[in-house]
Order: C-alpha cells, then sequence, then structure tokens
C-alpha cells in the first residue's frame, strides 16, 4: 500500500472535510478495524481447517493477505491518533471482548457467520463510502488512501466469508436475522461511544463545545443521513436468496475499476 510511506500529518483536529464530527467518525472506524480484522482472519482459519476446498482455500488465504494488511496499516493510522487521544476510545474494549466471547464459546460455523454479517456490514457501508468519497477532502494523504484503498479491497473480496459460512452449516434466516440485529446494535452503540469521547478530546475536553458540535452537525446532516441510510440492503442478509455479490452490480463495478485504473495511471 503507497499509503504506508505517506506522511500521515497532524490528527488532533478537523482532518477529514475540513469537520471535527467526521473526523471523529472516521477515527472510531480506524480503531475498530484491527480488532474485527483479528477475528476475521481466525475465524476464517478455523473454517478453512473444517472444511477443505481448494479453490475456496486460494480465496480465503487472499483475504487473511489483505485483511491483515488492513490492519497493520491502520494500526500504524491509530498509533497517531493514540499520540493525541492517550488510549482508545470508549466503547472498543466492549466490542473486543464480546469478540474474544465469541471465539471462546461459540462453534467455527456461529463464528463464521457473525463475521460473515459483520463482512456484509462493512461492505455496505463501503460501498456508501466508495459512492461519496470524491465529496471528501483530507488533510492527510495517508487517511485518505488508507481508507479508500480499505473500501475498494473489502468490496473485492465481500463473498469470501460467507461462502466459507455457507459450507460449514449456517443455519437458517432467523439465524441471520439474530445476527445481523447484534452486528447493528453493539456497532451503534461502539459509535455513540466512541464519537462523542473523540470528539470531546478534539475539542479541549469541553462539554459545552462538544456538545454544540454534535447538536449542529446533526441538524445539518439529519436529513441526507436518514434518505441515505441503506437500511434494505443490511438487512438483505436476512433473505433466502441472499449472496453478498448482489451487492455489486456490473455497471457499478465497471465504473469501480475505471476509477481505480484512472488513479493508478495518474500516479
Amino acid at each position: 500500500m503507497k499509503a504506508r510511506h505517506a506522511d500521515i500529518g497532524d490528527l488532533s483536529h478537523s482532518w477529514c472535510n475540513d469537520d471535527v464530527v467526521v473526523s471523529s467518525v472516521m477515527e472510531t472506524v480506524s480503531f475498530v478495524t484491527p480488532v474485527l480484522e483479528g477475528f476475521f482472519i481466525r475465524s476464517v482459519a478455523q473454517g478453512m481447517r473444517v472444511h477443505k476446498d481448494s479453490a475456496l482455500a486460494r480465496r480465503c488465504q487472499a483475504f487473511i493477505r489483505e485483511e491483515s494488511s488492513h490492519s497493520r496499516a491502520h494500526k500504524k493510522f491509530n498509533t497517531v491518533l493514540l499520540g493525541y487521544l492517550g488510549r482508545p476510545p470508549r466503547g472498543l474494549a466492549m466490542v473486543s471482548a464480546m469478540l474474544d466471547a465469541a471465539r471462546q464459546y461459540l462453534s467455527v460455523s456461529q463464528q463464521l457467520g457473525l463475521a460473515a454479517a459483520l463482512e456484509h456490514l462493512t461492505a455496505v457501508m463501503s460501498k456508501l463510502y466508495v459512492g461519496q468519497q470524491h465529496g471528501l477532502k483530507f488533510a492527510s494523504r495517508y487517511a485518505q488512501e488508507l481508507f479508500a484503498m480499505h473500501a475498494e479491497e473489502e468490496l473485492g473480496h465481500r463473498s469470501v466469508v460467507f461462502d466459507l459460512w455457507q459450507a460449514n452449516e449456517p443455519g437458517g434466516r432467523f439465524n441471520r436475522f439474530v445476527i445481523i440485529a447484534l452486528v447493528l446494535l453493539v456497532g451503534s452503540v461502539y459509535v455513540g461511544l466512541a464519537v462523542p469521547w473523540i470528539l470531546y478530546r478534539k475539542m479541549e475536553r469541553r462539554l459545552l463545545k462538544t456538545l454544540i458540535a454534535l447538536v449542529k452537525f446533526t441538524v445539518k446532516n439529519i436529513g441526507s443521513t436518514l434518505a441515505q441510510l441503506p437500511v434494505s440492503e443490511l438487512f438483505s442478509f436476512i433473505r433466502g436468496d441472499f449472496h453478498p455479490e448482489r451487492l455489486i452490480d456490473e455497471k457499478m463495478a465497471e465504473k469501480n475499476h475505471t476509477t481505480n485504473a484512472g488513479k493508478g495511471a495518474s500516479k
């Protein structure tokens, strides 16, 4: 990843879109990424041992390599964030503890189901990000390249964990509903804890300034956020005919390929 060699820059203020709340959201995502990807890697590695298929195994190995690369890049980014935050955001320990419990108490198939639901959430949000990233302005080139690369690669391997899960006794639609509902609930709690915590520190630990920033951002963006909320795509996970490949149609895939090729040629 070329961004590893770029200057990360000062992340203590509004480095994304010149907006302190947006920057806090992006940092919230970055902190949880290595935690999630560690769970993905271990779940896929276990699933590969249970179900042996050469073609699927090659896809899983490529998936593990990409997720490992993502984790290393985000850890480097997060190290810089910790320089001004002092410690990881509130809620991250909760997510880590829940995934540790899942590894300890769930079967391989159940762990893959949880990983598949988390990958689905990641793919849906990556699709949303790819469609909107042209409108974002970054003060950190590392961050810009990091989030763009991550979103594109998440979309590229979006079906790997799901396919491995399907090969390991996945269960029915009710099982899928419970898993995706739990993922969305825990994800919402984490974001609700981490974003204000980070924002509070960006606002020099001034509670009133933090609340004002949150209210202004909410009032300004609530309409567009609700309009763009991908509820149907998130809950498509519970459909009997669901498959992650259907998340992106051929036209969008071709557009992304053309855009990425153009970026590569311009560097």
